[in-house]
C-alpha cells in the first residue's frame, strides 16, 4: 500500500448558500425512497454498474455527463458510491440514490463549476435502464486504497457486472490542475497524484476496464466515445455522438503553463511517470505546447459546453426531475 498522501481539499462551491448540503441531503433521501420504489423494475434490468477510477481534474467528468446523456444510463456527477457501499447500503437503495443525484444535477443545469449540458439528449431522464454508475475518480481510487475488499463488496452490492472507466490526462497537466483547484502546493499534488496511480495502476490491465486518454478524447471525442459505450454494452447511434462531441474543445487546456515548475519537479514527474505503462508518451512540451498555452487562457476549460449548447428551460428540467422515465418513442430533445 503506497504512503499516505496528503488529501486534495475540495473544490469550491460555486453559488452555495448556508444549508445548502443540508437541504440537498433531506431532499435526495426522500426523493430515492420513492424512486426505489416506484422504478425497482428498472434496477432488474440493469446490465452493467459503472464507475470511474483515476484522479480529481483528469477529464472523466466530461466522459461521465457524456454516458449520462445516453437514453439507456444515469452516472450520478461525484455522488461517491463507494461511501454509500461500505456503509452497508443494498442495491435497490445504491440505484436510486445515483438516480437522485443525476436528477439533480440536471435540475441544477448540470454545472458545478463547470457547464456539463449535452445538446438534445437524455441528462436528467432515461428510457429504459442499462447501466448505472456514478463519476468520482478520485473518490473511488481513493477508497480503494483504504480498502482492500472494495471491488468484491461493489461487486456483491451492484448485483451486476462492473466495468470500470480509467480517465488519465497528460501527468503535468493534471498535477497543475489539481494544485490550483484544491489549494495544494505542486509538491503536494504530485505526491497526491502518484499515490493514486500506485493505487490504479494493478486495475488499468484488467478486462473490466477501459482507459481512456483525455487528449484521445478531444482529438477524436465520437471515436473515443463509443469505445467507452462498447465496453459498457451500450449501442452508440451517430446522433448520440455527434452531440457529445459538439461539446469538446479543439485542445487540450495545458494547465501546465498556469503554475511555476522547477526543473527538478519536471524531472521527477518524468521519472516517476516511467513506472506506469498507461503515462507512456507524455512529456512537459509538445509540438502543441503553443497552442495549448493559449488555451490555457480561454474562459471555458475543455469538456465545457460553453455556447454551443441549448440551455434546457427550468420548468423543463423541473419535469424531468419528477418523472425521469421516458416511456414514448425518442424525441429530439
Amino acid at each position: 500500500m503506497p504512503p499516505e498522501s496528503p488529501l486534495a481539499r475540495p473544490d469550491p462551491k460555486a453559488n452555495a448558500f448556508p444549508g445548502q448540503e443540508l437541504a440537498y441531503e433531506s431532499i435526495q433521501r426522500l426523493w430515492s425512497a420513492w424512486a426505489r420504489r416506484r422504478y425497482r423494475d428498472e434496477f432488474d434490468r440493469v446490465t452493467a454498474f459503472c464507475l470511474f477510477v483515476g484522479y480529481p481534474r483528469s477529464g472523466h467528468s466530461v466522459v461521465g455527463a457524456m454516458l449520462n446523456a445516453h437514453r439507456h444510463a444515469v452516472i450520478s456527477h461525484e455522488l461517491d458510491a463507494p461511501r454509500l457501499i461500505l456503509a452497508g447500503c443494498d442495491r435497490d437503495e445504491l440505484y436510486a440514490r445515483i438516480l437522485a443525484r443525476a436528477a439533480w444535477f440536471n435540475l441544477r443545469g448540470n454545472r458545478s463549476n463547470y457547464r456539463y449540458q449535452i445538446p438534445n439528449r437524455w441528462q436528467g431522464r432515461f428510457a429504459t435502464l442499462r447501466v448505472v454508475g456514478d463519476k468520482a475518480g478520485g473518490w473511488v481510487t481513493q477508497s480503494l486504497r483504504k480498502h482492500a475488499d472494495l471491488l468484491q463488496r461493489i461487486r456483491h452490492t451492484a448485483g451486476a457486472p462492473v466495468r470500470l472507466i480509467h480517465v488519465v490526462r497528460n501527468p503535468y497537466d493534471n498535477i497543475a490542475a489539481i494544485s490550483q483547484w484544491h489549494r495544494m502546493s505542486l509538491d503536494e499534488s504530485i505526491e497526491f497524484y502518484f499515490s493514486h496511480c500506485e493505487t490504479t495502476s494493478p486495475l488499468a490491465e484488467r478486462d473490466d476496464v477501459i482507459t481512456v486518454r483525455h487528449e484521445n478524447l478531444i482529438r477524436a471525442p465520437k471515436e473515443t466515445l463509443s469505445d467507452v459505450c462498447e465496453h459498457l454494452g451500450l449501442a452508440a447511434d451517430e446522433h448520440y455522438l455527434a452531440e457529445c462531441a459538439s461539446v469538446v474543445f479543439e485542445r487540450p487546456t495545458g494547465s501546465r503553463h498556469r503554475v511555476g515548475w522547477t526543473p527538478a519537479q519536471v524531472a521527477g514527474v518524468e521519472r516517476r511517470a516511467r513506472a506506469f505503462a498507461f503515462l507512456d508518451g507524455y512529456q512537459f512540451g509538445s509540438a502543441d505546447a503553443a497552442a495549448e498555452n493559449v488555451a490555457a487562457q480561454a474562459t471555458l476549460p475543455a469538456g465545457r459546453a460553453g455556447d454551443r449548447t441549448r440551455e434546457r428551460g427550468y420548468f423543463e428540467r423541473v419535469g424531468a426531475w419528477l418523472s425521469p422515465r421516458v416511456r414514448s418513442a425518442s424525441p429530439r430533445e
